[in-house]
């Protein structure tokens, strides 16, 4: 099949399955639904979430092989109609593209590819219909507050975070960027990057012109890097106005655009960026990693003081690995960091540079694609983020690589904040099942 015809078919199948949407629940399937998940909880004595993510717990996302590639998606994407030119651009969910990808694959070699929602244990997710509003409201979760999606998004992002955990071979990223308000940002490129897969990671979309402009090449290539994109997100965000609730991750891991532009020589913009990315290797646990980025911001910047997250952010991302980890220790620093400032001049550390890709992701999945910018950075704080120290690993040959197949692809803007719409999907809308509590970015 040649790029062409599998571009178009991937699309095709991707559009279908969106327009077809999900078949409105029958008053018995709600019924039957909401005893089952009350009774059991009821008959077990404990929560409602307490018993249904005993459920996803023996929910099966494992691997089929080793080296199969795990799909992560986030959002939609703006393409041309992929039959019909005369209908002009189409917005289509990036879920029933990774699903169409994941199809094309496997009819090749099969299990060759996998993702959430295709996954035994996403089927039978799915089949909870969490995210319907007669199940919601059975539940007695108040839809009008999105309680309903709250408890919705918690309960898919714990399987994300087993998804995750299975991965084996590469972890295909259908986005553009990490959106802090995502599952994708908060709970799955975390688990990832803590299981050591960092190099793992490879993102179907290039990274949009507009974000690159204004930067010298070698800093457009770092920032294109799948090891920096991986790691960090350029959304602004207010604590009293998103919504979607920021957490410590969201601010530890923010790159500022417009500050890195006013940032006066390349050396300095690099220092930057591993700035945000050292912070959150640390957030992550990942000492040494952040360790390896504080020597070379010492190489390019020896005066300038890295600024690592406070204890109290610290001490929350210990609480959080803690939850699958109940014997690890709780450290709210780094063995080398006594305290919440770190200067970047203290200690003898070897550095390790930070390999920006071979080439722009341009010449991946959508070749030459002009992306939309998608929400313009706020001003800056005092200090820009950062990234991890870590080689990029070769693209992994597949049956109809997806960095040939050239999808002419704009990932759409955001029309409300980071996080995604307020309301539920509609019957016509993909199941968001793995994706935020308001809707879902993955």
């Amino acid at each position: 099949m040649t790029n062409e015809a599998a571009t178009t078919k991937v699309l095709s199948d991707a559009l279908r399955w969106q327009e077809k949407g999900t078949p409105e629940l029958t008053p018995l399937q709600v019924a039957s639904t909401v005893a089952r998940l009350e009774g059991g909880a009821e008959q077990e004595g404990i929560s409602l979430e307490e018993y249904v993510l005993k459920l996803v717990d023996k929910m099966d996302v494992s691997s089929p092989r080793p080296d199969t590639a795990s799909c992560f998606w986030s959002w939609q994407v703006e393409v041309d109609h992929p039959t019909d030119p005369e209908k002009g651009k189409v917005q289509i969910y990036n879920q029933h593209i990774a699903r169409a990808y994941t199809d094309l694959e496997n009819e090749v070699v099969e299990d060759s590819m996998r993702y959430l929602e295709g996954t035994p244990g996403g089927q039978e997710l799915s089949g909870l219909y969490l995210w319907d509003r007669d199940v919601q409201a059975g539940l007695h979760l108040n839809v009008n507050t999105n309680e309903g999606n709250e408890f919705a998004g918690r309960i898919w992002s714990a399987l994300s975070k087993r998804y995750a955990q299975e991965v084996g071979g590469e972890a295909l990223f259908f986005m553009e960027e990490l959106n802090p308000g995502a599952v994708a940002y908060q709970t799955e490129a975390p688990q990832l990057r803590r299981d050591g897969k960092l190099d793992q990671v490879h993102f179907m979309y290039p990274l949009s012109p507009q974000k690159l402009e204004g930067f010298p090449p070698e800093i457009q290539e770092l920032l294109s890097s799948d090891t920096v994109r991986a790691q960090v997100h350029t959304f602004p965000y207010d604590e009293k106005t998103s919504r979607y609730t920021p957490t410590p991750l969201t601010e530890a891991g923010y790159l500022d655009l417009d500050h890195l532009r006013s940032l006066g020589t390349p050396e300095a913009q690099r220092a930057a960026v591993l700035e945000v990315c050292a912070r959150v290797a640390m957030m992550d646990g990942r000492e040494a990693d952040a360790e390896q980025l504080i020597g070379e911001i010492q190489t390019l910047a020896p005066e300038h003081e890295v600024a690592m997250p406070d204890s109290t952010a610290l001490a929350w991302a210990a609480s959080e690995r803690m939850k699958d980890s109940p014997e690890q220790s709780v450290s709210t620093h780094g063995e080398f960091l006594p305290g919440v400032e770190v200067n970047g001049s203290v200690g003898p550390v070897q550095p390790q540079p930070l390999k920006g890709s071979a080439k722009a992701l341009t010449a991946d999945f959508m070749p030459g694609v002009a992306t939309e910018q998608t929400v313009k950075p706020e001003q800056a704080p005092a200090t820009a983020p950062a990234a991890k120290a870590e080689t990029q690993a070769a693209k992994p040959a597949m049956s109809v690589p997806v960095w040939q197949v050239g999808l002419n692809a704009v990932p759409t803007k955001l029309t409300t904040a980071p996080s995604g719409p307020s309301t539920a999907p509609s019957s016509h809308a993909p199941n968001l099942g793995k994706e935020t509590a308001e809707t879902g970015l993955g």
